[in-house]
């Protein structure tokens, strides 16, 4: 894994008691949902945090790079001006309120956010982080020298009013933009020290020690080692806005990176890890059988594992039989019962059961349906040679398939698509490539024909991120659009979804889009992943977050027995 999605969630309507009966009642040979405390309980200080991370971060910069893995650390580097919380809700960070209408926050047009600070906010070297800071923040993610992961919303901005106090920002868009909040949730949208990065240029900043060895953070914690490969420590910051408060309860938070997922469960095994995530769900009895820890499920989610078929291969891009014999011929059932062990449930959309607006419970699905995929390429043309593989016009059906290495899962589901495609004369190559590769010049040089990675919308269902043509990287740069495929009328309906705020229209939006997607296939969602965690069962308040890939969303409010992890 991981994408992460450059938008991060619209107010979900889950509320945390459904979260929690949804978690329990999925619990059964699943193990114990969660460490969450008991209502009584009082947190207590102290204590060093080992967490096994499954990739090595790219930039533990804010919007430096795609991987989940690097917002992981993000989280408790950074301070933004919104969290999502365990619920998938958005709530206060370093402003006072969340805006709304109602309190005058945003604009009745959708085109105007003010974003209010609380007093007395600081950076880790004692520096104040005011308006200026954010303000700075955005101009450099939207400048092309930066490179940022993602500029959707930033890109929406004309304007930002810094009042004489710098108390508050006042940002003016071009157009409506109801996920712009989202824009600005969790430590991938917090904002940068200006006085630090000011000092460096733009092109420079993600390639400088700062990348992977910030310097000043907001966060609960601040960098005290940075050992690219081998782990990354972080300490109490005590210029945290919530240090009053008493947070973050542990003294530190040591993050390894072990993409070895043997390694992951020698460690737990041993007893020397506090916690992981993203596990290898071909192990899933091995964890739960760990005595000493929870195995910890939120089935609430909205993740998705997704194909994408890149649109640079003529073949694919310009023979749409091909695709939708594809779609037609992957066993599904076989990916969640044999690939993800149960740990999954079925999906065909890039909206999961968590994002409302956004899921389809009756999306047109393609069914699994070999001989209907066999006889759509045999009319079409494509002849199956004495090799079994399809040719016309001199060319085959012959792709290269990637994913990440090192998770067995994923091999499992290429095997079984291999298989599937075999069985309809297509001839997959795979070729994996690590994380840190895969989520960067891989993709972004368009050198895949057919990628698999996982994926999630979080904090709002906003399409653009996957498929807008403004996301298509461009000589090699930024982007999420991967597959590079450019509909006109799927960009229309992305920019009407991002300016209807009512949910209920929203929704008839993404309907559409579905439709679109199900009909052209730019890429094939392949299932729902539910992406499990494991943490000792003498922690406290460790939930990863129902709205994707956010193991650290709540890192400031964990703690341990004694304070002793």
């Amino acid at each position: 894994m991981s994408k992460r999605k450059n938008v991060r969630l619209f107010l979900a309507s889950i509320s945390l008691a459904s979260v929690m009966l949804l978690l329990l009642s999925a619990c059964g040979a699943q193990g114990t949902p969660t460490s969450q405390s008991p209502a009584n309980a009082n947190p207590v200080k102290g204590g060093t945090w080992i967490d096994d991370i499954p990739n090595e971060p790219g930039s533990l910069i804010p919007n430096g790079d795609a991987q989940t893995f690097s917002v992981l650390v993000q989280n408790a580097l950074y301070a933004p001006p919104f969290y999502g919380d365990t619920k998938g809700q958005l709530t206060p960070g370093i402003v006072t309120e969340l805006p709304t209408i109602q309190n005058g926050g945003i604009s009745a047009d959708y085109k105007t956010y003010t974003f209010k600070l609380r007093s007395n906010l600081k950076w880790s070297d004692g520096q104040p982080l005011n308006a200026d800071d954010i303000d700075y923040t955005w101009k450099l993610w939207v400048n092309p020298k930066f490179g940022a992961y993602s500029t959707n919303g930033y890109n929406k901005i004309t304007s930002a009013d810094v009042s004489a106090d710098k108390q508050s920002i006042v940002f003016h868009l071009k157009e409506p933009f109801a996920p712009f909040l989202s824009a600005w949730t969790d430590g991938a949208g917090a904002p940068l020290p200006k006085h630090v990065f000011e000092k460096i240029a733009p092109e420079s900043i993600l390639k400088s020690k700062e990348n992977l060895n910030p310097s000043v953070v907001s966060g609960p914690f601040k960098m005290s080692e940075s050992v690219p490969g081998n782990h990354y420590t972080v300490v109490r910051n005590d210029n945290y806005y919530l240090a009053s408060q008493g947070m973050p309860y542990l003294d530190k938070v040591i993050f390894r990176p072990v993409t070895d997922q043997n390694t992951v469960l020698k460690d737990l095994q041993a007893n020397n890890a506090t916690s992981t995530w993203f596990i290898d769900v071909s192990k899933t009895k091995a964890y739960q059988a760990l005595q000493n820890y929870n195995f910890v499920v939120n089935p609430n989610a909205s993740n998705f594992e997704i194909m994408v078929l890149n649109f640079k291969n003529p073949t694919l891009a310009n023979n749409l039989p091909v695709r939708k014999a594809m779609a037609m011929a992957i066993d599904h059932d076989a990916l969640i019962k044999t690939a993800r062990v149960g740990q999954a449930s079925p999906l065909c959309t890039d909206h999961g059961a968590a994002n409302h607006p956004g899921y389809q419970a009756d999306a047109p699905c393609p069914k699994f349906d070999p001989a209907a995929a066999n006889k759509m390429l045999d009319d079409a043309g494509w002849v199956k040679g004495s090799d079994g593989i399809r040719a016309k016009d001199g060319k085959r059906l012959e792709f290269k398939y990637s994913t990440t290495s090192g998770k067995p899962w994923r091999q499992a589901d290429e095997e079984i698509i291999q298989q599937n495609f075999k069985d309809i004369g297509v001839k997959i190559n795979i070729q994996n490539v690590p994380a840190s590769t895969f989520f960067g010049p891989f993709l972004n040089g368009g050198q895949h024909d057919i990628a698999e990675f996982e994926s999630s919308w979080t904090y709002d269902p906003d399409d653009d991120g996957l498929i807008g043509c403004d996301q298509i990287p461009t000589n090699g740069g930024q982007g999420g659009n991967w597959s590079f495929y450019c509909n006109q009328d799927v960009q229309k309906l992305i920019v009407k979804e991002q300016q209807t705020a009512d949910p209920n229209a929203r929704q008839l939006i993404f309907n559409q889009l579905h439709q679109i997607y199900l009909t052209e296939f730019p890429f094939i969602i392949l299932y729902g992943p539910t992406d499990p965690g494991i943490a000792k069962k003498t922690t406290h308040n460790y939930l990863p977050g129902p709205m994707g890939a956010q193991e650290t969303v709540n890192i400031w409010k964990w703690w341990c027995d004694g304070g002793k992890c």
